[in-house]
């Protein structure tokens, strides 16, 4: 007899092949037509000319409101019967997903009978009809389904006959990386869907390799998630104007902010190898995109490089920088690395987005403001990046 776990695996399969037409016929060609749109999109320059800005939004608000379609229709209802039958906790990453199946898998391999394997094979061939024949993330499960493959063939292939590959033709491809920063850098020029990325041992620490590689692909699973978050902020102000680059530049940090301390970009930062500039700017990348305005990365004016410079022509720049509070150099940073980016660019205006991760940090920051008159200035943004309990754990 099947135990209940893995029948609730197999009716979550049941009811994505009860979906399976009206998903192919109804929302795949919606998701290609959005993808469409999107590549129109980022050929347009609505900084240089004024038919491009009416283009882009209107093509912005078709992509919203196609986008919901799909989000209503397909996301929810699968999210929501993943978490009904118990086989997704509700965590943001979707880790659990993988987690409970193979907990289920490992059990199922001690009390399985003969009579299920007729069963089993069943719903394999359901599930693998279903991903060949949709091949789509539906712009918003990427991270769902790229868990559901690894576990359920996982499962599957227990109780195979040969060593044919049935998910080869939709699996994730995997990419080795030497470095978080180095992934996340691939991801954020090319975010494309289906893309595991690994880390060789050596990058690792090697007391915890196990921990780290876990943590590494969890961080990197969850950059799908915190960019659709930005997408939706950033949504939430589509009619918001900015008038000039100190304007702009003050708006995408407060995005970031936001992002970070309310939307669990936080956890990013929850590995002591993480908490990088590197990795702060990176999430920058993803705030920038769609800007009215320039925002440009890493430019070079004479006195090295600034982290982004948001120009409205050549007269209106405004310098942004991304610091830690951990950094012992930081009011030195303040006094002078600020005012030599400043005369290299020819402005006077900048933001500064400090990042800090526990409360000491947090004091050194705010004393390092005070002694350079920055403390509350309009300008300064302190972020909060420590580690906050899920929501499940806070009690009343």
């Amino acid at each position: 007899m099947v135990p209940q776990e893995i029948q609730n695996i197999f009716d979550f399969i049941e009811f994505l092949d009860a979906n399976k037409k009206q998903y192919i016929e109804t929302y795949l060609p919606i998701c290609n037509e959005i993808e469409k749109l999107d590549n129109e999109r980022k050929s347009l320059r609505p900084n240089d000319n004024y038919k491009h800005k009416i283009q882009l939004d209107t093509i912005q608000r078709q992509i919203d409101r196609e986008f919901e379609d799909v989000y209503n229709n397909v996301y929810i209802p699968v999210t929501a019967k993943l978490k009904e039958l118990g086989i997704w906790s509700g965590d943001q990453s979707y880790i659990s997903i993988k987690n409970n199946i193979s907990s289920a898998s490992t059990a199922f391999k001690n009390v399985f009978q003969l009579e299920d394997l007729a069963k089993i094979n069943s719903y394999k061939d359901k599930y693998i009809s279903f991903r060949k024949e949709t091949n789509s993330n539906f712009l918003s499960l990427q991270l769902v389904f790229s868990d559901l493959d690894e576990a359920l063939r996982e499962l599957f292939d227990y109780f195979k006959e040969d060593n044919h590959n049935d998910f080869q033709s939709f699996e994730a491809i995997k990419i080795e990386c030497d470095s978080i920063e180095e992934a996340l850098q691939i991801y954020a020029n090319n975010p494309r869907k289906n893309i595991q990325y690994t880390f060789p041992a050596s990058s690792l620490d090697p007391d915890s390799e196990l921990l780290n590689t876990i943590e590494s692909q969890q961080i990197l699973e969850e950059l799908a998630t915190l960019k659709s978050h930005i997408g939706e902020l950033l949504n939430l102000s589509n009619g918001k104007e900015t008038h000039s680059s100190f304007e702009e530049a003050i708006y995408r940090v407060r995005i970031l902010k936001s992002v970070i301390e309310d939307k669990g970009g936080f956890r990013l930062f929850k590995n002591l190898e993480n908490q990088k500039e590197a990795i702060f700017q990176l999430l920058f990348q993803f705030v920038k995109e769609g800007a009215a305005l320039d925002i440009n990365a890493e430019v070079d004016n004479g006195r090295g490089p600034v982290d982004f410079i948001v120009s409205n022509g050549p007269e209106d720049k405004t310098v942004i920088e991304f610091k830690l509070a951990k950094n012992t150099s930081l009011r030195r940073n303040l006094r002078h690395q600020i005012t030599a980016y400043k005369k290299a660019n020819n402005t006077d205006k900048f933001v500064i987005a400090i990042l800090y991760f526990n409360q000491d940090e947090y004091r050194r920051a705010i004393s390092a403001l005070k002694m350079e008159n920055l403390f509350e200035a309009e300008n300064v943004l302190l972020i909060d990046g420590q580690q906050k309990p899920s929501a499940s754990t806070i009690k009343e």
